[in-house]
């Protein structure tokens, strides 16, 4: 979550590294700040409103019972705020013991020495965290916005122990728990990080909630999910619930959610928001300042000075606020909106002329917003593994991203592109226009072709585009052709032969005065006698004037409008243009453009 590579980067390690760089007092501001920042009514206000109704909270023991029998109020310092912000915004939360006493795995995350699960081989850390557990029980026994107590995160047994040892753990947590608050559910993860519930069958609490995470395996892959449903769920009656789940691409997220609500469980994606990731809700930047920091811990460079150092991870803090942040659009859909697989979104309310990023692609799914040919990792923690987004950054679609610096400003590009993957853009103009449309492109080989497809119909291309030996010999401007834009207007750039990155599409207002246009104006019925309807035919968009006149000249009528790029139409009801001052006769109809005229005469009869 930190990028912060250093040697089994468990809490107390970090803490550690964070305290031989700034010293004991700068390094608990750090985390004040951290932890003051990381959780802001904003944040519990955006997750309401975005539709999300719980927060997993991971807890570490020691900021309530930093030693047997020693309780102290840190944690509820901690929590007690996040807890009334969620009961204003009905948000539920789970309470997760992150890290046990002694750990609970020999995993950096349990904060343990990455040797032994010593929650498993020493009594005393079993009833330390019995205790523990007794301790936030009495104090939220009687709040109902918390809704659960996730009682060990991943347990994995060491060898050489049975499942029986997880099972009397939990016996002796949930009896503890039970002597001061008989109503909160308590929830209880198998061995192996969750997901072998062997030996805690059948359930030993009238509260009790089976949870397992998940993070591997194809989308398509349903029959797995038997083993919880089947041969859990049903035969006990009790409810499942997936703790952790993500990690992988929007579309991943989209089929494991509703084959998830398809089983009736519930569930929480990991995480809420890390450095730069970007499978997380939100994600925030690595500043140069907190780099220096990375690029110590990573052996890069000297040991910076305490100032330095401090002011690195200061910045980190302040970096993780709401308002600094990045929000992944494109997860929020997937997680929460059931139209993700039908329907597109603009990205953002891109009003032309300008600039287009690349990365601004619509908001949906595969083939729906974009299409490409690798759109997940079904082999996550494997040598298998495979990104869905090569460049790693910006957004967690298919869809490559990629970053380089252009006079020191960090810049996104869509790259990798293989032949037939494609783009789709969503443009909702505030008035329609006409523009002369180009593409930002650099390409590693020979033969590489894109086209551009406006509304599913009219196609420009496939267009060559050059081979600039990459983006490091600099970005090329290519033109596309000439479009129009009036109403809600989708674009969608294909390659044809793949092997090129696009970095923006630009938007120039094309000057079409000089470009001759044949409005094949026509009219019926002719002669009339109520109603003529003109039609004419325009290539763009274009201010319009329609004007009437009599055999001897005289304007009798007149009306401008936008002509629509294709067929247009426009009836003129001379009824109600006070009927007894117009008399039968010949008249001239005129249509008019900035690049085009034509005369049309006309009867009425009486």
């Amino acid at each position: 979550m930190w990028n912060a590579f250093i040697e089994h980067a468990s809490t107390t390690n970090l803490e550690n590294a964070i305290e031989d760089l700034v010293g004991v007092e700068k390094k608990e501001q750090f985390f004040n700040l951290y932890r003051k920042n990381y959780i802001l009514e904003k944040d519990i206000v955006f997750l309401a409103k975005e539709g999300f109704n719980a927060l997993r909270i991971p807890l570490h023991y020691k900021h309530f019972s930093p030693s047997p029998n020693v309780f102290i109020n840190e944690g509820f310092d901690l929590l007690d705020p996040i807890v009334e912000l969620c009961k204003e915004n009905n948000i539920y939360l789970i309470l997760d013991m992150h890290a046990a006493p002694g750990a609970q795995n020999t995993n950096d995350f349990s904060d343990s020495d990455g040797e032994t699960a010593k929650l498993f081989t020493q009594s005393e850390n079993q009833i330390w965290l019995a205790s523990t557990w007794r301790y936030i029980a009495e104090h939220y026994a009687d709040e109902p916005i918390i809704a659960a107590y996730d009682l060990l995160n991943e347990p994995v047994i060491p060898w050489g122990y049975g499942p029986e040892v997880l099972k009397s753990i939990y016996v002796r947590s949930i009896d503890s728990i039970r002597t001061v608050d008989p109503n909160h559910i308590v929830i209880i993860e198998g061995n192996w990080y969750g997901n072998d519930h062997t030996g805690l069958l059948p359930p030993f609490d009238d509260e009790m909630v089976y949870s397992f995470h998940h993070y591997i395996g194809s989308s398509a892959d349903t029959n797995w999910i038997h083993q919880y449903t089947t041969n859990l769920s049903h035969q006990y009656n009790v409810p499942l619930w997936i703790g952790e789940f993500g990690e992988n691409s929007n579309s991943w997220a989209y089929n494991k959610i509703n084959l998830f609500e398809d089983n009736n469980i519930g569930w929480s994606w990991w995480n809420y928001k890390s450095i730069e990731r970007i499978s997380s809700l939100l994600s925030y930047k690595i500043n140069s300042d907190y780099q220096q920091v990375i690029d110590y811990w990573e052996g890069k460079i000297s040991k910076p000075d305490t100032n330095t150092a401090y002011q690195g991870l200061i910045s980190m803090a302040e970096s993780i606020h709401f308002d600094s942040c990045h929000i992944n659009q494109g997860l929020i859909r997937a997680l929460i909106d059931t139209s993700y697989n039908t329907v597109k979104v603009s990205y953002e309310n891109f009003q032309p002329p300008g600039l287009l990023p690349a990365t601004s692609y619509d908001v949906g799914n595969n083939n729906i917003a974009y299409f490409d040919n690798q759109i997940e990792d079904p082999s996550k923690f494997s040598p298998e593994t495979k990104s869905w987004n090569n460049g790693w950054s910006f957004r967690n679609d298919g869809v490559d991203i990629g970053s380089t610096y252009i006079n020191n400003k960090k810049i996104y590009f869509v790259g990798w592109f293989d032949d037939g993957e494609w783009l789709s853009y969503t443009i909702n103009p505030e008035n329609p226009g006409n523009f002369k449309l180009s593409a930002e492109v650099a390409s590693f080989s020979n033969g590489t072709k894109l086209s551009l497809e406006v509304n599913d119909s009219s196609m420009i291309g496939p267009i060559n585009i050059p081979n600039t030996n990459g983006w490091s010999s600099g970005w090329r401007i290519v033109s596309l052709g000439n479009i129009t834009i009036e109403n809600e207007t989708t674009l969608k750039i294909k390659a044809n032969v793949g092997g090129f990155n696009l970095k923006s599409l630009i938007f120039t207002e094309l000057d079409i005065s000089s470009i001759p246009m044949n409005l094949n104006l026509h009219c019926h019925p002719n002669p009339a006698n109520s109603m003529i309807t003109i039609n004419w035919e325009s290539n763009f968009s274009l201010d319009t004037e329609i004007k009437i006149y009599n055999i001897l000249g005289r304007l009798i009528f007149e009306k401008k409008i936008i002509s629509t790029k294709g067929d247009n139409s426009f009836d003129w009801l001379i009824e109600s243009q006070n009927y007894n001052t117009i008399p039968s006769g010949i008249y001239l109809l005129e249509v008019k453009t900035i690049n085009s005229s034509d005369l049309k005469k006309i009867t009425y009869l009486k």
